[in-house]
């Protein structure tokens, strides 16, 4: 399954990633047209089913895309990288950026009729940290999270172990959004399966589950606190949302061409062209911000604890090309870590490094790499430049394993074998998270910087539940970040950060690939399917209506 903690399973998304889902939308499908209608149901088709339905939980995209219509939070994200109120009417950060007072809305009530208050706020947020909560994502998200006080019933300060400068961003996600204390209470082992026991404060209440085809949402009637960036202020118009879940690309693309399906997630980039042609649909296209899909060298063994050896399969690998044809000319080769619509984005590293196989090839030379054997391959001290690429099938896009296999041909041509190394999910963490590998390729899907925190900082190990893919221990790397997690100050924020994208390309830590691109099909009669800062789709304001 595609995952926020992308680098396990070898995320689809972050593309869609990601990403840390943020809340408003401000951008409208190109649906959008007319007065919106109340009634009806709009399906929903994409292509993985989450195993897990707890946002303490699960990390993986779709919990955070889909369980956005049943749980709220207490700040939204726009798209332009800023924070509005949302369950919290304003808020206030310490001096020292160690305590976040918000002042809650009183008019909010979970669907159960529970209240929403200080002490919700306290029980969800302790809950994310509890062990016994077994997170796999939203514990990291809360940062150094110390506690949560209730000053009155309707104010409520969480404390910081130390400053935490990216902490507005992860209370604006899905992963830390609010069950209703009573189902905290009284339902904890059901949270996982969804259903009734999913109960939040969103648009939308999820009804019911049948595993392996739907789940079905309907409306919030009392729904009265959005966001002031969302068009809609109300409950949803949307009476049902139905997702289905079609993990086959032609049979998902059916779907939304014969009318099955209103709108269809993960649209194959070799079919664009010919849906953007097709009667009655749109196809709506959105950079993906977050970690680029992006191939993390072993910094830790040998060959690439050289950088040498790093830059030699920068330049050997034609990244352009391949992702033109790949892709079908639908997505952009990249730069940097950092996808171009991610607030923070360094665009210094642009054409910063090239496709220039001379240059591998000198590189490697100077390593003493200068044998050849019987089928080509570049040997030293009679050993062959072998690397092994690991990754799960089961998870593995179709596109993705041809650019791997595009990747592993331009290596080939520099000289240095690429083994393709399937494992089943079971035995691909136990082997990462042991540093049992050359390379490993996946994406982490977000709107905000400091994921190159989880994905490059010395203490976001894998084997210790984070996703430093490369096995990077770079000082300088470690202090840019902390520096920049302690600063509240955005310029000077994105500055270190820029410095951090400029040091992992000219160090070679990690090969970027490609940008991802969320492509939604969405028929002519659904309207107003609104995005995300992280290019996730939003229903509070859609509706049906025309052919």
């Amino acid at each position: 399954m595609p995952t926020r903690r992308s680098f396990l399973l070898l995320s689809a998304g972050a593309l869609t990633a990601a990403g840390l889902t943020a809340c408003s939308t401000a951008e409208p499908s190109p649906g959008a047209g007319g007065a919106p209608r109340d009634g009806g149901t709009l399906t929903f088709a994409t292509d993985v089913e989450p195993d897990n339905f707890d946002p303490h939980v699960s990390p993986a995209d779709i919990v955070g895309v889909l369980l956005r219509n049943v749980f709220d939070s207490l700040v939204a994200q726009r798209q332009d990288g800023g924070f509005e109120p949302w369950l919290a009417r304003e808020w206030e950060v310490s001096d020292d950026g160690r305590a976040y007072t918000f002042r809650l809305r009183d008019d909010v009530e979970f669907t159960d009729g529970t209240p929403f208050d200080a002490a919700a706020v306290k029980a969800n947020f302790d809950h994310i940290v509890a062990p016994a909560t077994k997170s796999q994502y939203a514990a990291t998200l809360i940062g150094p999270y110390a506690r949560t006080d209730v000053v009155d019933r309707h104010t409520v300060t969480v404390r910081l172990k130390k400053p935490y400068a990216s902490f507005l961003h992860a209370v604006s996600t899905t992963y830390l959004g609010f069950h209703s204390p009573k189902a905290l209470r009284e339902r904890p082992g059901e949270l996982a399966a969804g259903g009734g026991a999913s109960v939040g404060t969103g648009a939308f209440t999820f009804v019911s589950r049948v595993k392996g085809q739907r789940l079905v949402f309907a409306r919030n009637a009392s729904y009265a606190w959005a966001p002031a960036s969302a068009k809609n202020d109300g409950p949803a118009h949307l009476e049902r949302l139905v997702v289905t879940f079609l993990p086959e690309n032609a049979t998902r693309v059916g779907a939304v061409t014969s009318g099955q399906a209103d709108v269809a997630d993960a649209l194959p980039a070799n079919r664009i062209a010919a849906l953007k042609s097709q009667p009655g649909l749109s196809i709506s296209s959105h950079d993906s911000p977050g970690i680029v899909y992006s191939y993390f060298l072993n910094t830790e063994r040998a060959p690439f604890d050289q950088r040498d050896a790093r830059l030699a399969v920068l330049h050997a690998v034609d990244t352009e090309a391949i992702t033109k044809a790949v892709f079908a000319g639908q997505y952009r080769r990249a730069w940097g870590p950092l996808s171009p619509s991610t607030p923070g984005y360094a665009a210094a590293v642009e054409n910063s490094w090239q496709h220039d196989p001379a240059r591998a090839g000198t590189l490697l030379d100077g390593l003493g790499w200068t044998g050849r054997d019987s089928d080509g391959y570049r040997t030293k001290d009679g050993r062959r430049f072998r690397l092994t690429l690991l990754y799960v099938p089961a998870y593995t896009k179709s596109e993705r394993r041809t650019f791997d296999t595009a990747v592993q041909d331009d290596l080939r041509k520099a000289g240095i074998e690429l083994v393709l190394e399937p494992l089943d999910a079971g035995s691909y963490t136990p082997v990462r998270d042991r540093g049992d590998y050359d390379i490993i390729a996946f994406a982490w899907g977000g709107s905000d910087p400091d994921l190159l925190r989880t994905v490059f900082h010395s203490g976001s190990q894998l084997a210790d539940g984070g996703a430093n893919g490369s096995r990077l221990h770079d000082p300088r790397i470690d202090g840019w970040l902390d520096a920049a997690t302690a600063t509240t100050g955005r310029k000077e924020r994105e500055a270190l950060y820029a410095k951090v994208q400029e040091r992992i390309v000219a160090q070679g830590y990690a090969l970027p690939a490609f940008v991802g691109t969320r492509q939604l099909g969405v028929r002519g009669r659904a309207h107003d399917v609104a995005f995300d800062a992280s290019a996730w789709p939003l229903f509070q304001g859609a509706w049906v209506g025309g052919s």
